[in-house]
């Protein structure tokens, strides 16, 4: 039988803590099963499925470090200069293949194989060359200088990528050195979304008095898509509670998790409230953050539904702050809290005890080499300017009362999201 967790808060001073929130939404939320083998390079940004381990060596033999000349230290004179004949030379890719006689050199270049009988490389500055030798001065080489081993770098065996984690560009440098043609990763996870609303249009369309255009889908896509799901747009669905049940249900039957923006609330026009409780299951409804209270999270046919406040800032805060951490690990991510860095408050900052906020600001470095922050204009959740001229939040904690001009403030970069 549908019904409300006993979580679920209804009075306003018993609201959610984020913390709070993510607990809940992380011992609901599972990872995808599921796991697909791509080409190497179509995994950028993919989470890969399984540890990977190199078959090789790399470097896979010894090769110089430096431009210059490779010899055995045997060669060398205990004092004055030594003078060695230039046999040949060793390219990368084209080694030098015989055996050095003594008294013998090779021409050397980076990244080249050194012959199996030197064992050092000088630099080209160290060294006088004349039309077939070279001299070089006493205690100016080493031996061992300038050369990198097998497994310098990656041994044979050695685990190059855990399970879980998104690679990124370097990630696959590294799997193409070990010769790894093609990688498993988690399938991607498939997220419905739409927006509600008697009030939205479509872009194209003209606006008649009291309509606005649908802004919070473009919002939702845009995060959706940086981080690599298969986002399925719904549309827009007016604020009839019969067809928000409709297409909360279709939505539950192709999708793993389901987003919708507006009527997360309890007022008359709002009805995905009553509409997860008919047909679903709500885990609660309210968390103290601000902007974003309004935030359903609960599941339809066993898949997780997050209904997202109508304010377009909301929308942003509450996927950067609740939604985007889940979908993560729905996705075999592994979730890191948000780095935060200290900076000095450009201005006044007000707030009301109570709820953790995220004002929106701009993030610069002064001459001097010092952080400040300067908060953008205006904080109301409807400035969806202010996400956009913004780089950062300022996050102020529940018990804060505001924020003096000048005083160090804990500063989250959106590029972290």
């Amino acid at each position: 039988m549908n019904r409300i967790d006993p979580c679920v808060k209804s009075d306003s001073s018993e609201l959610l803590s984020l913390d709070q929130a993510l607990e809940q939404i992380f011992a609901s939320v599972k990872p995808v099963t599921g796991k697909q083998t791509l080409n190497l390079k179509d995994c950028l940004d993919r989470i890969i499925a399984e540890d990977i381990e190199s078959g090789v060596n790399i470097p896979p033999h010894r090769n110089s470090s430096m431009d210059g000349y490779a010899f055995n230290t045997r060669d060398i004179v205990t004092s004055g200069l030594s003078n060695l004949t230039v046999a040949g030379t060793s390219w990368a890719g084209k080694p030098y293949s015989k055996s050095l006689s003594p008294g013998q050199c090779v021409r050397i270049f980076t990244g080249a194989a050194v012959p199996e009988n030197a064992d050092t490389v000088i630099m080209q500055e160290d060294i006088k060359r004349f039309d077939d030798s070279i001299e070089i001065p006493f205690g100016s080489v080493k031996a061992g200088e300038n050369l990198r081993f097998p497994g310098d770098d990656v041994a044979k065996g050695q685990k190059v990528v855990s399970s879980g984690k998104r690679l990124r560009a370097e990630d696959l440098g590294v799997l193409a050195s070990i010769g790894q043609l093609t990688v498993p990763v988690t399938r991607k996870l498939r997220v419905a979304f739409f927006s509600t609303g008697d009030e939205l249009r479509t872009l194209g369309r003209h606006l008649e008095y009291g309509e606005i255009y649908d802004s919070n889908r473009y919002t939702l896509y845009g995060l959706l898509e940086s981080l690599g799901v298969d986002a399925l747009d719904m549309g827009a669905i007016p604020d009839n509670l019969e067809e928000i049940k409709t297409v909360l249900t279709e939505a539950a039957g192709v999708s793993d998790v389901i987003i919708s923006t507006g009527g997360a609330s309890v007022g008359e026009a709002d009805f995905l409230f009553q509409a997860l409780k008919a047909i679903g299951k709500i885990k609660f409804w309210k968390i103290a953050i601000k902007p974003g209270k309004p935030l359903l999270f609960g599941n339809i046919n066993g898949q997780s539904y997050f209904g997202l406040p109508g304010n377009p800032v909301s929308v942003a805060v509450t996927f950067h702050k609740v939604v985007s951490p889940a979908l993560k690990l729905m996705m075999g991510d592994k979730y890191q809290s948000p780095l935060t860095i200290k900076a000095r408050c450009g201005s006044i900052l007000t707030k009301a005890m109570g709820r953790q906020e995220f004002q929106r600001g701009l993030l610069e470095r002064e001459e001097n080499g010092e952080l400040i922050v300067n908060p953008f204009r205006s904080q109301g959740s409807h400035v969806l300017s202010s996400m956009s001229q913004s780089n950062c939040y300022i996050v102020l904690p529940e018990e804060s009362t505001g924020v003096r001009k000048g005083e160090y403030v804990d500063v989250e970069l959106f590029a972290t999201f």
